[in-house]
């Protein structure tokens, strides 16, 4: 599921979870943190899943290079334990994309949101999953990477998709 070898860590997170209240789990997840919760909802193998700004499938395009700390947060979660060089990403990068699962036509109910002028991840990473069945998209105008400067506009999307997801 994750791609340094965190797939039994999060599989054991889940598998603990269901055995909380009533067993449903939502995997929520912020910028990279996004890239994993879609990574689980894609799989089915959580009951709701929200992405807000992950990098899914463009951020992770040769070429492209991350500014303001995010080449540190990126190169952590590429495995990196110093910030990497922008080869040694590009060479990281192809494993990262989520292409395999959103080729697929399965999943769990999703919401993917994310700010229009995000300056980390393209728009496409957001607007992919348009269409989608069991999938709600939001991308918020004026503001960017997490729509971060609207999250009083953002966290009750989220907080009413999760009660409409999750029957609760």
């Amino acid at each position: 599921m994750t791609h340094d070898g965190g797939a039994e860590l999060i599989d054991g997170l889940i598998a603990h979870a269901r055995t909380l209240g009533n067993g449903q789990v939502a995997h929520f997840g912020l910028s990279m943190g996004g890239h994993y919760s879609a990574t689980t909802g894609l799989t089915g193998s959580v009951d709701a899943a929200v992405d807000l700004g992950g990098p899914l499938e463009a951020a992770f395009t040769a070429g492209r290079s991350f500014a303001h700390g995010m080449e540190g947060i990126v190169g952590n979660a590429l495995g990196f334990d110093t910030v990497p060089s922008p080869d040694q990403v590009a060479a990281r990068f192809s494993a990262f994309t989520l292409r395999p699962l959103l080729d697929r036509d399965a999943n769990a109910p999703m919401l993917v949101v994310n700010g229009a002028d995000d300056v980390h991840v393209p728009q496409h990473d957001t607007l992919v999953f348009r269409g989608r069945r069991d999938t709600r998209v939001e991308l918020i105008e004026g503001t960017g990477h997490c729509a971060i400067t609207k999250l009083g506009q953002v966290m009750p999307i989220i907080y009413d998709w999760l009660k409409q997801a999750l029957k609760i």
